[in-house]
């Protein structure tokens, strides 16, 4: 079903409202104003956002969860208790969101997957779901945590992300007149959303209902998202998209300035193309060059005008093959369509029968787990 996007789920900006002027200008890559560099969602062509300091674009991912209003639930002391909900994506621009997991757990316990019969939400659109609470083995409070994982999608390429939130659900005494209570905790707490659940549902003859739809908070859960395999490289390393890029060994007209990627399209063009500091369309150009540093014509004809791309994704640094010809990585060979996850001292060899004549190698420099600067080196430079 599709219900009608209320303001307060209107997306929050997630940069100054000079950077979005300025992003108004699709060759614009830094705000003239605050001289920030436009970090630009990777499907700006649809949504026109803007990514915060975490990759996340909030226009096309505004996740809402909720209790549904009127949902009867009922368990005893040693039960279970199903809590049946509500899962909306609010994009302001009708971009569809991937529901990819739900877990539940108690009491920091490990992480149960929720079983969901669908994956996709367009936009507008809310589906239902249920969390089960299993451990209600004693009367007394009982924290329940909540981790949904979600993916935005643009066409070859996804960023995933997780949230969390947290209920505290509180059970009376067996045989108590109360039911138990489920008393919304975290960030929603404070705001008079308390959902009764009878206790007694063999003997209540009017089991209490939510009355309300209650909102839950979702808040970014990034270490959960490491430890999901979701996003970084592992659990304590990760490379940002803000991270920048320098060039070391090439002509400086054949690449673009050191700093993040700010291209439009969030890409870097790789290959044999001009680039666009010289009315090209490619942002890094590659040729071979003999010992003394002449031009070699056939094996320069080898590399396609678009050899490769790089870029970031899901913090990770990311390579995918455009070639026919394909070509290496750590020694390994990769044809067109390939993507790659580059690592700290790994060697793209754009020739794959002739690897010895030009390589890129990869460096990272890290503060506190973080990738802040990528070096990539030419060999041989050029002169």
């Amino acid at each position: 079903m599709t219900e009608s996007i209320n303001q307060a789920f209107f997306p929050q900006p997630t940069q100054d409202p000079c950077c979005y002027t300025a992003a108004l200008d699709s060759d614009a890559t830094f705000c003239g104003e605050c001289g920030k560099p436009l970090m630009r969602c990777m499907a700006v062509e649809e949504c026109g956002g803007l990514i915060d300091d975490h990759g996340l674009c909030t226009v096309c991912v505004s996740p809402d969860l909720k209790i549904d209003a009127g949902a009867t639930i009922a368990a005893r002391v040693g039960g279970a208790v199903a809590i049946p909900m509500s899962f909306s994506n609010h994009s302001v621009v009708g971009r569809p969101l991937f529901v990819t997991g739900v877990w539940a757990r108690e009491a920091g316990g490990d992480w149960r997957a929720q079983t969901l019969g669908w994956e996709r939400l367009e936009g507008g659109e809310t589906r239902p779901i249920s969390i089960t609470a299993n451990e209600l083995r004693h009367a007394g409070a009982h924290n329940i945590e909540l981790l949904v994982s979600v993916a935005t999608r643009w066409r070859w390429r996804e960023e995933c992300f997780a949230f969390s939130t947290s209920l505290q659900l509180t059970v009376d005494e067996e045989g108590s007149d109360k039911g138990p209570v489920v008393n919304i905790g975290g960030e929603s707490a404070g705001h008079g959303n308390v959902v009764y659940i009878s206790g007694k549902a063999d003997q209540s003859k009017s089991p209490q209902t939510a009355e309300d739809a209650v909102h839950l908070k979702l808040v970014r859960a990034d270490k959960e998202e490491r430890r999901l395999g979701l996003r970084g490289i592992d659990e304590t390393y990760w490379v940002p998209k803000d991270a920048s890029f320098k060039w070391r060994g090439f002509a400086a007209q054949d690449v673009p300035g050191e700093g993040p990627i700010s291209t439009p399209d969030g890409l870097l063009a790789v290959g044999r193309a001009r680039t666009r500091k010289r009315d090209g369309l490619g942002d890094v150009r590659l040729l071979v060059l003999g010992p003394d540093g002449k031009l070699q014509e056939d094996l320069s004809r080898l590399i396609s005008r678009r050899h490769f791309e790089l870029y970031i994704q899901c913090d990770r640094l990311m390579l995918r093959v455009l070639s026919e010809a394909g070509l290496r990585v750590r020694g390994d060979a990769y044809g067109p369509g390939k993507t790659v996850k580059l690592r700290d001292g790994d060697t793209i060899t754009p020739l794959v029968k002739s690897p010895d004549s030009l390589a890129i190698t990869i460096k990272f420099q890290t503060e506190l787990g973080a990738v802040r600067a990528i070096t990539l080196t030419r060999i041989p430079k050029s002169p």
